[in-house]
């Protein structure tokens, strides 16, 4: 490899890990919260906003194009989610 693969590499590996919707950064307080559930259960949901009401949060989902809004979720959360999100 050359010098600038290596040098590049570490920099790319710790913007990768600098996860601004991750559960662990983007949870505040209980309540409903606008989540995309990942298929790699390691990486956890992924946070769009919340805390909200119910009927709040389905009004965010459908801010989103219908592509989209149909990938997410609104899931009530009581405490700070793990990795394993609502699963």
């Amino acid at each position: 490899m050359s010098k600038r693969v290596l040098a590049v590499l570490p920099l790319v590996l710790l913007l990768g890990a600098c996860e601004s919707r991750s559960p662990r950064v983007a949870y505040t307080s209980p309540g409903w919260y606008l989540e995309r559930p990942r298929p790699i259960v390691v990486m956890g949901p992924e946070i769009f906003a919340g805390p909200f009401t119910y009927d709040q949060c389905e009004d965010e989902r459908l801010k989103f194009d219908p592509a989209t809004a149909q990938r997410l979720i609104c899931n009530k959360e009581l405490t700070r989610p793990d990795v394993n999100g609502p699963y």
